[in-house]
């Protein structure tokens, strides 16, 4: 090894902390003495205890150990240290020439084996070897900590990302969550900026994104010193009020309208008049009951038109039927997903002979072991888009009940049921399925969609079920303006009377006149006729007195999970 190469060793060796481990007191001094050159700070111990014992007190980076020392000789303290510390790197210094020292030394993993006296030239090989090695090694600790500390700072710029909004840089819907879980006491304001959707169809979404930070920053600058702003979804903004009256809530809702009454938002050269609706609930120790009661004033403060605010109360009348109604979507999709709506049949009596010819097929929902009325669910069911889904667990539960009998039934039919594509081919497969012939079966729809948009298309529909055999009735005939040539058109069966004319045909004339026309209408055109709301014996000679062909009614009976022989 050349003077540079030395030099440049030597620069290497300084940094690190050398023990030496020799019995020996003379030539530990001589070890030591030559090992100055390269190591600045050298640490010595007599034995292999003494080794152990200083290894626990100072940050050693190399070993220079002998074997034959009393107490713990060198082969013994490398074993042990191996199970503290298999990286540190270790030199053993000694006379022995035993291939088994050799072999024992191979397999603690020491770095070297240098025979009294040692060969210098070897030496600084080795020396460099194994400061290469802890150089590398710490090159890879440093590149650990970099990247430790780069990912527990983007680590942190997205726990910062995650809490908020993108644009305005507010916290967003999941800081006011966890916000509301630690606030105990106050108000939540949802503000709703009103026609939003304008601006972004008027303007483009990038300027309606500047509009949302612009107006971030106004209300950021004038919030109430109790008050924190979020940036929640869309067009929408939330404000916590801390420790604040109810009446300091309204005149912060006043403050709010007023100030934007009264200053637009500028954004290049264009001024847009801002205004807000705003639903307020007190913060609640259910965090979701608190948001959803604030989506419930929200929404009654819209009705009342812009720069309007509301205030929740569990004694106002709209917020309790609101809720009452998103209950039942709720359990209405509950109800028909789980199939836990069951059919329940409803005689028909034949007047003329006075025996039961048919049911109508009527849905009930079971709940907790109560059956549910079908106007808590029909409508709801509509409205979540599952009025097919229901009429299918109709069509389906029916058939299986019927097909071990004779009798007929009826299964009502709704608009969306006739215009979606699915029917024909589903009633097919279930035909087939429980060997039920279409002769049996009566469609029941009701008289407004005969006069709908899409009349043209129900009607084709409608004819095509005649045409496979089914029957058609018309229900809740006489409340709608109907279209009679539309009723020749579609060729129906039967025509159900509203139970509005039926129910009073004891005190009214003029639906008994009415009732006796629709009958005489319908024996013109060759249509039976059903009465419906049939309540008592008085109403069922009434009707038979009218021309009727069918009673249905709980005067007949009412509707049963069963039929009435059974």
């Amino acid at each position: 090894m050349n003077k540079t190469d030395l030099h440049a060793l030597i620069t290497r060796t300084k940094p690190l902390q050398l023990l030496v481990v020799e019995d020996d007191v003379e030539m530990r001094k001589a070890t030591v003495t030559f090992l100055n050159t390269f190591f600045e700070n050298i640490y010595c111990a007599n034995d292999g205890l003494e080794a152990l014992e200083l290894l626990g007190e100072e940050p050693i980076d190399l070993i220079l150990t002998d074997i034959n020392m009393p107490n713990m000789n060198g082969l013994e303290f490398i074993a042990k240290l191996r199970e503290i510390n298999c990286d540190l790197p270790i030199i053993i210094l000694s006379a022995h020439t035993e291939s088994s020292y050799f072999l024992e030394s191979i397999k603690q993993s020491v770095d070297g084996y240098l025979l009294k006296p040692f060969d210098v030239e070897q030496f600084f090989l080795l020396l460099l070897k194994i400061v290469k090695r802890l150089e590398e090694k710490q090159e890879l600790l440093q590149y650990q900590k970099d990247l430790e500390a780069m990912v527990a700072q983007k680590t942190k710029e997205l726990e910062y990302r995650c809490l908020h909004e993108y644009y305005t840089d507010l916290p967003n819907a999941i800081s006011l969550h966890e916000d509301l879980l630690k606030w105990k006491c106050g108000y939540i304001l949802l503000l709703d900026m009103s026609h939003f959707s304008v601006i972004n169809k008027e303007y483009g979404k990038e300027f309606a994104n500047h509009v949302i930070i612009r107006t971030a920053r106004v209300l950021e600058k004038h919030i109430h010193r109790n008050a924190k702003l979020y940036k929640t979804e869309s067009d929408r903004f939330a404000i916590l009020l801390k420790e604040s009256s109810l009446k300091e809530v309204y005149l912060y809702c006043d403050q709010i309208v007023s100030f934007f009454d009264n200053h637009n938002i500028g954004i290049d050269e264009t001024e847009l008049h801002i205004t807000f609706n705003i639903g307020v609930d007190k913060i609640r120790a259910e965090v979701s009951d608190t948001l959803i009661n604030c989506e419930y004033a929200l929404d009654k403060s819209k009705e009342l038109g812009s720069r309007h605010y509301e205030v929740f109360s569990e004694r106002t009348t709209a917020f309790k039927d609101e809720k009452e109604a998103v209950k039942w979507l709720r359990l209405t999709r509950e109800l028909i997903m789980e199939e836990r709506i069951e059919p329940y049949f409803q005689p028909i009596k034949d007047l003329k002979s006075g025996k039961v010819v048919k049911y109508e097929v009527l849905a009930r929902g079971l709940h907790n072991g109560e059956v549910i009325a079908p106007y808590l669910f029909v409508q709801q069911a509509e409205k979540l888009g599952l009025s097919t889904a229901l009429t299918r667990l109709m069509i389906n539960k029916s058939f299986a009940f019927f097909q071990d009998k004779t009798e007929e039934f009826s299964i009502n039919l709704t608009e969306r049921d006739l215009l979606e594509g699915y029917l024909i081919r589903f009633l097919t497969v279930k035909m087939k399925q429980y060997n039920i012939a279409p002769e049996r079966i009566t469609f029941e729809i009701l008289e407004n969609i005969t006069v709908t948009k899409n009349s043209k298309r129900i009607t084709q529909k409608l004819n095509r079920l005649r045409e496979i055999g089914f029957q058609v009735a018309v229900d809740d005939f006489g409340i709608e303006n109907s279209n009679f040539s539309r009723l020749l058109e579609i060729n129906i069966d039967f025509i159900k009377i509203d139970g509005i004319f039926i129910r009073d045909l004891k005190e009214n004339e003029k639906n008994r006149m009415i009732t006796r026309a629709i009958v005489n209408l319908a024996k013109t055109l060759g249509i039976k006729t059903v009465a419906e709301y049939v309540e008592d014996e008085e109403i069922y000679t009434m009707i038979q007195e009218c021309g009727i062909d069918y009673a249905q009614g709980y005067y007949v009976g009412k509707p049963k999970p069963y039929l009435l022989d059974t």
